[in-house]
């Protein structure tokens, strides 16, 4: 009997440590499962849009571009202002205005030549949200021509005049640089805390000249911007 309890006081002892390292493990675990939800919370409150909320968003970013044919792409600035509304909590419809800088370069005959097309762009689009802030989006692009310049190494001139020359000295082919396009972008954005980066890449389906080679614009845009909620 002298024997028998100290063996059973032995055996609980060790089950007692071992249940309280098992208790530590668990509290410790909790402890890292609330702090990650905690943290999942927050990004979520920040990220989330409310059903019928209306925010303006203004915004400026970098343009890759290159005419279709071109030789090489084109880095140049966009700038401009975004409207949206949130018909649910996971789709909205937004429209804008983006004045974007775009074109092209290609080589000839030892000369390179840059075609400097400025447009003001009106992105009309349809954005679900696949998870809180982060959006797929399509929509449809009418554009309409603000400038047409060429560069080259011995200067820069403009595209209209220059083609009005042409049309002066061959009546009835007068080349011109059409004055309104269309494109359909397609992109993706992520949004925290109200500010936004947007990358998008805008397929041309109208020809850049209404004559000539079958130039089409092929732009790939990446903005950021800021939303700022109205309320009516």
């Amino acid at each position: 009997m002298l024997q028998i309890i100290p063996l059973f006081v032995l055996h609980f002892t060790y089950l007692f440590v071992h249940l309280h390292e098992q208790i530590n493990k668990i509290m410790i675990m909790k402890t890292w499962i609330l702090t990650i939800v905690a943290l999942l919370t927050s990004v979520v409150a920040a990220a989330q849009l409310r059903e019928g909320s209306f925010t303006v968003q203004p915004k400026v970013g970098l343009n890759i571009s290159t005419l279709t044919d071109a030789d090489k792409t084109i880095a140049d600035a966009c700038f401009g202002m975004e409207a949206e509304y949130m018909v649910t909590d996971m789709f909205s419809l937004s429209a804008g205005v983006l004045v974007s800088n775009q074109g092209g370069k290609y080589d000839d005959a030892g000369l390179s030549y840059t075609a400097d097309l400025d447009y003001a762009n009106i992105p009309i689009m349809a954005n679900v949200y696949v998870l809180p802030g982060l959006a797929l989006k399509a929509g449809v692009q009418p554009g309409f021509r603000l400038k047409a310049k060429m560069k080259t190494d011995n200067g820069s001139y403009d595209i209209d005049e220059f083609y009005k020359l042409v049309g002066m000295v061959f009546p009835g082919e007068e080349p011109k640089i059409n004055k309104f396009d269309l494109s359909i972008p397609v992109g993706i954005s992520y949004e925290y805390k109200n500010a936004v980066i947007d990358a998008r890449y805008n397929w041309g389906l109208l020809k850049v000249e209404n004559i000539g080679s079958a130039y089409y614009n092929r732009v790939f845009e990446v903005t950021l911007g800021y939303k700022f909620e109205l309320d009516f």
